[in-house]
C-alpha cells in the first residue's frame, strides 16, 4: 500500500523525534494546521510542501 502523504509527513516527524508543535515551529505554520495535514483534512499548500521536503530532505514530498 501507498503511503499518503499525510502519512508520509506524520512518519517523517516521528521519525526525527518531533511533536507535531515542533514540527508546526520549525516551518512556521499554526499546529492545527499540522494536526489538519496528518488527519487527511487538509493537504500542505506549495510552500509548506517546499519546506517539508527541504527539512526531511523527501523526494516522495512534491513542491509542485
Amino acid at each position: 500500500m501507498m503511503q499518503t502523504l499525510s502519512d508520509k509527513v506524520k512518519a517523517l516527524r516521528e521519525k526525527k523525534g518531533w511533536a507535531q508543535e515542533d514540527l508546526a515551529r520549525e516551518i512556521d505554520v499554526s499546529l492545527s494546521t499540522v494536526q489538519r495535514w496528518e488527519s487527511k483534512e487538509a493537504r500542505p499548500i506549495r510552500h509548506a510542501r517546499r519546506e517539508l521536503k527541504r527539512l526531511f530532505r523527501e523526494v516522495g514530498i512534491d513542491d509542485d
